[in-house]
């Protein structure tokens, strides 16, 4: 039996929330990473204050989207029902809807972007695609919240003029996760083959321990973007298919886009533990070289 559109908010509200928890959890344990290491807190310095950044505004649109969709909720349950709460799209609660999962969505584009910039030694030929889509995603979300605000007596599945601009949206950021995480991966498995190359006269028998490492540091980038990534394009397949699940997708994907950062904080620090390497350190994980140097660059 098909879902009604005051069923698929219950059932979001239920699922995003039991996200959230999972994203609280993972955000305590990503702040935990950032700010200190085995010894004691770390200085000021020593903070990757990006990193921080980012992790310190994502639960502001996370928690801001729980609430929204608890009063709305709620509301669809009173004097107005229905009608008032699922087919006024340009209402303040809808708009501030759209941009928590729009500005979520935004947040963890652009770190990825930064991530393959800083990653290839702050070399805008590489990140020039990643930087362009990601501008793409910028655009059609300020198109959204522009159209968006002028709907009043439609649902969300309903709206032609609003279909061509989220359809957009959503397949600018698919295709932005995967290239650049593809593009991550890709360098850091050439950085691994080069320090081989260098060292495998010298160090015969480390090798394996330090490949074994960077392995490790590849699976969690992608699996941490596959998780992001599904939920995207599922997401995007509710909204394009008209289906009511979209309300259900959508509210998952707010809290997935930080649980997906978070999970690469706390994965990538907890190896670093227990893994010492000249390409990693707790606060600064992957480190690469260039030429015959050293370079300071960090995730």
């Amino acid at each position: 039996m098909a879902l009604t559109e005051q069923e698929a908010s219950i059932v979001a509200l239920f699922l995003e929330s039991a996200a959230w928890g999972v994203f609280l959890v993972t955000f305590g344990l990503c702040l935990r990473s950032l700010l200190s290491t085995k010894s004691g807190l770390k200085s000021w310095s020593e903070i990757n204050r990006p990193m921080l950044l980012v992790g310190l505004t994502m639960p502001i649109f996370a928690t801001l989207a729980v609430a929204l969709n608890t009063i709305r909720a709620l509301e669809s349950l009173g004097p107005t029902g229905i009608s008032e709460q699922f087919t006024n799209l340009g209402s303040a609660a809808e708009v501030l809807k759209f941009i928590c999962v729009n500005m979520q969505t935004l947040i963890g584009d652009g770190i990825l972007t930064y991530r393959c910039w800083i990653v290839y030694g702050k070399s805008w030929t590489v990140a020039a695609v990643p930087a362009l889509l990601w501008i793409g995603t910028l655009v059609t979300t300020v198109l959204n919240i522009v159209v968006i605000s002028h709907i009043h007596s439609e649902a969300l599945t309903a709206p032609t003029s609003l279909r061509p601009i989220i359809s957009s949206f959503w397949g600018i950021s698919i295709a932005l996760n995967v290239i650049t995480t593809c593009l991550i991966v890709a360098r850091i498995y050439t950085v691994d083959r080069m320090a081989y190359r260098h060292s495998v006269t010298r160090l015969s028998g480390s090798h394996s321990g330090r490949l074994n490492g960077l392995q490790r540091t590849m699976r969690i980038i992608i699996e941490s973007g596959a998780i992001y990534t599904s939920v995207a394009i599922i997401t995007c397949a509710t909204y394009v298919s008209g289906s009511i699940a979209v309300y259900i997708t959508s509210a998952l994907e707010v809290q997935t886009a930080g649980i997906a950062f978070n999970l690469i904080i706390i994965r990538v620090h907890n190896r670093s533990h227990d893994e010492e390497t000249r390409y990693m350190n707790v606060s600064t994980p992957l480190y690469f070289i260039k030429g015959s140097g050293q370079t300071d660059t960090e995730i």
